[in-house]
């Protein structure tokens, strides 16, 4: 099988990601749902949806320090799975802030291999996908320091991994993206040629 082109491994690769881009938005947004349900419940004294989406204290391995703070249990649909958290606005925060960049990230993912997956692979479409995605994997990276830093206001819970990691994605990028810059003008002057 070749890599790249139309029946390529890049097909595969890319109905799976738009599959598992599709499963990440269906998740956030069955999060963001959870967390709206519980807010309506908890302050008009309401029911919807009681067993799927509980907040309260409940009984973990630590005992909370702070005994007003609540935590939340969200059940996943056809699943016994059970998502938990603090019930916060911090928790939603780095909720809609983690998810929907790597919701982002995926999709980026998606248009870069579509446009692998077809014959022309040098062209504008890609090299705009692929400058998107380094830049997103850049700007990442302060967003991702300033929001840590005011759920945890500190800066020694930052994973220099996590930074490292998405600091080479985006400038190994950048270095791709000039590739494909050569390949496409060598492409259009082929053209041009024939």
């Amino acid at each position: 099988m070749k890599l790249i082109g139309e029946n390529s491994l890049s097909t595969v690769i890319n109905k799976l990601l738009i599959i598992g881009f599709a499963v990440q938005v269906m998740y956030l947004g069955y999060l963001i749902f959870g967390f709206i349900i519980s807010y309506i419940n908890r302050n008009t004294a309401s029911s919807y949806f009681a067993e799927t989406f509980k907040i309260g204290n409940f009984e973990d391995e630590v005992k909370k320090v702070n005994s007003e703070s609540l935590d939340f249990q969200f059940k996943m649909p056809f699943s016994d799975s059970v998502t938990t958290g603090d019930y916060s606005l911090f928790a939603l925060t780095s909720i809609i802030f983690f998810l929907g960049f790597y919701c982002l990230f995926t999709l980026y993912l998606f248009k870069i291999f579509k446009g692998m997956s077809t014959d022309i692979i040098f062209n504008k479409k890609v090299i705009v996908d692929l400058k998107r995605f380094g830049l997103l994997n850049l700007l990442f990276i302060p967003f991702y320091c300033i929001l840590l830093f005011f759920i945890d206001k500190s800066l020694f819970h930052i994973d220099p991994i996590f930074i490292l990691l998405h600091f080479s994605i985006g400038v190994v990028i950048l270095f791709i993206i000039e590739f494909f810059k050569k390949g496409f003008e060598l492409q259009t002057q082929n053209d041009l040629t024939i």
